[in-house]
């Protein structure tokens, strides 16, 4: 190994000139790797003491939609960790597709506002929680809404489970959605099956039907 000595101004600058890419490089490994230590390590809430809330919405509404779930964090759910509601943009109809089938496949979130095509394919699948019940209870209220377009027939149903049922709450009357820039005509409103935690997503849900008409 030879030293070429002295360090001059033009070495430094000629050094920099050729290894601008290097240095670029290992800046981007180190930001990626502490972003990534970071997610890993970071707390998150269990699935048990938070609520997510996805509307299928334009972009740019972010803050509205914060406004909406720390209102239903602070007035039905204040022992929840996390309450979140976000808008989803699907700008693409392939990607579209592949991004909601990956994050309906994973569970992520808890609620979702999506098209009428885009709840028939996954109610379906069996993808969303059956609400009857929770009408029946009490638990969700529905006087007054057009519920038709809320059900679906599994394709391939557990035994007992034929026929159609009630997987979803059509959100064209919730006209309070436009309020945060969400058209809710040909939309429905539905709970994901694997939601893990089913008390508070239905009480999301209902706060939306009883605030939002």
């Amino acid at each position: 190994m030879s030293f070429h000595m002295p360090i001059s101004k033009r070495r430094i600058s000629h050094h920099f000139q050729y290894s601008v890419w290097m240095y670029l490089v290992l800046t981007g490994l180190a930001l990626f790797g502490w972003n990534l230590l970071y997610t890993t390590t970071r707390y998150q809430p269990p699935e048990d003491l938070r609520v997510e809330f996805y509307a299928q919405a334009p972009a740019g509404n972010e803050t509205l939609f914060n406004t909406l779930a720390d209102r239903i964090h602070a007035e039905i759910m204040p022992e929840m960790e996390l309450v979140t509601a976000s808008p989803v943009t699907i700008t693409d109809d392939y990607y579209g597709d592949m991004q909601m089938t990956v994050w309906i496949s994973a569970a992520q979130g808890d609620i979702y506002l999506i098209n009428q095509e885009y709840f028939a394919r996954f109610a379906s699948a069996a993808a969303f929680l059956e609400l009857q019940p929770y009408i029946d209870s009490g638990g969700l209220d529905t006087d007054g809404l057009d519920l038709s377009a809320g059900y679906a027939t599994l394709t391939d149903p557990d035994p007992g489970f034929e026929g159609r049922r009630l997987y979803g709450i059509p959100a064209d009357q919730l006209t309070g959605f436009y309020g945060y820039s969400a058209d809710p005509a040909g939309m429905v409103l539905c709970v994901l099956y694997r939601n893990g935690n089913d008390e508070y997503s239905i009480k999301f849900l209902n706060y939306l039907l009883e605030n939002l008409r």
